[in-house]
């Protein structure tokens, strides 16, 4: 299940992944297309959607220089950080690593 940022969402519990993008942007696109998949299968990690352009804070908040980024926490300590994010394998593999931690 994918969460969108609606700026209550607390990022301290447990396994989350922050998914930063912007609307119209074709490599967000990309990561979209396999997304809603990924947070199926492992459910015990909760996708928070970020729009990048509505929520600078966040934004200024995890450095993000640009998008899609995601950033992966584990009771708000971020274990891990991707970008420019080609295909799902690439995130498949920080999905299992953030599973076993």
């Amino acid at each position: 299940m994918i969460v969108e940022y609606d700026g209550k969402f607390n990022f301290k519990d447990g396994k989350v992944m922050l998914w930063f993008s912007i609307p119209g942007c074709p490599p967000c696109r990309i990561v979209e297309s396999f997304m809603e998949e990924l947070s199926a299968e492992f459910p015990e990690i909760t996708v928070v959607h970020i729009n990048a352009e509505e929520w600078n804070d966040l934004v200024n908040r995890f450095d993000v220089l640009n998008v899609p980024t995601l950033v992966y926490l584990k009771d708000g300590e971020e274990v891990a950080r991707q970008n420019l994010i080609r295909r799902k394998e690439e995130v498949l593999i920080r999905f299992e690593e953030l599973k076993r931690l």
